[in-house]
């Protein structure tokens, strides 16, 4: 059975964000192919959030409010509990869609008709829309391309949002890893793949904000130092999946650590904030990173020497630093 609009539900999480959340509602409705779309709440301390959305939308989308405070990806989970047709896009509050998202799904899957998971490019943008290229993915040399288990295990292709799955063969596999800190939508993604097949379209469907909000979930893994260790715990999920499936793939982590060395800067910036076993491990990622510098190599250099003590040395000079620059 071919995908069509009518099967598609666009479910738009949130917890306690209104700044960005009346765009990404906006960008759901007014699809060039509408579909259903739904709010799904996590429970919120905002009282005022649902009234608020009834207010901007009335009827055109259906709320959900979870009873009780179910997390990140758990909330996803929830999603998929309301979702009443066969497939699924999750959208966060503070990003957006382009109205050309479902249409360009629906038509991948008429080149794709057997795949579980299909999506797109997707646009970082900061907090004004502007774009970016913090975290782009390199753009499709075809108009869409089949995506294997092996693709997922460096740089991984699909940035959230803008894909479209379907709950039941995500139930089938478990659900989303309510208990993840992080890669919860990459661990789901790449066990999809695995079981269902992929395909990609070349074409831009949905936009990434980043900002800095401590509200944002990637913020707060960066500032506890956890960024590199979950990521690097869910490479070695997906080599596990694909030695099940029988492919023998070497991961080389010196080949990981050329394209994307521990940042002296960072342990710098968020040493001192670093649980003690956190801060050993970055140490240990920057002690092992090619030096893409100088500057990075003298500080590599003295990591060696002096030992984690050197990092928080000269992360407690750059707070000083930082606090007289401040005006």
């Amino acid at each position: 059975m071919s995908l069509s609009a009518d099967q598609i539900t666009i479910a738009i999480t949130v917890f306690n964000r209104r700044r960005y959340l009346k765009q990404a509602i906006s960008s759901a409705l007014n699809q060039t192919m509408p579909v259903r779309v739904i709010v799904v709440e996590d429970c919120g301390p905002d009282l005022e959030l649902q009234p608020f959305v009834r207010q901007e939308f009335g009827d055109r989308i259906e709320y959900f409010r979870n009873p009780r405070r179910r997390g990140l990806f758990d909330n996803w989970n929830a999603a998929m509990e309301y979702c009443r047709t066969p497939w699924l896009s999750i959208l966060h509050d503070d990003d957006f869609l382009a109205p050309g998202f479902v249409e360009a799904l629906v038509a991948l899957s008429r080149e794709a008709p057997d795949c579980g998971l299909y999506f797109g490019q997707t646009q970082m943008v900061n907090h004004d829309n502007e774009p970016i290229q913090e975290g782009m993915r390199p753009p499709l040399q075809t108009p869409w391309r089949r995506v294997t288990l092996a693709d997922t295990l460096d740089l991984t292709p699909f940035a959230f949002p803008g894909q479209l799955f379907r709950p039941d063969h995500a139930r089938a596999l478990g659900g989303f890893n309510a208990a993840s800190q992080f890669a919860g939508d990459w661990e789901m993604w790449s066990r999809l793949i695995s079981r269902y097949g992929s395909a990609q379209t070349s074409a831009i469907v949905a936009y990434n904000r980043t900002h800095g909000g401590l509200e944002r979930g990637t913020s707060k893994i960066m500032l506890n130092g956890r960024l590199r260790p979950l990521v690097i715990v869910q490479q070695k999920r997906v080599l596990h999946l694909l030695r099940q499936n029988g492919q023998a793939i070497h991961f080389d982590r010196q080949y990981f650590l050329r394209r994307m060395p521990m940042s002296a800067n960072y342990l710098i910036r968020y040493g001192l904030g670093l649980s003690p076993r956190i801060l050993r491990y970055n140490v240990g990622l920057l002690l092992r990173s090619p030096s893409p510098s100088l500057q990075h190599r003298l500080f590599q250099t003295g990591t060696r020497w002096f030992g984690v003590g050197f990092v928080k040395l000269a992360a407690r000079v750059g707070r000083l630093l930082r606090s007289h620059s401040r005006p």
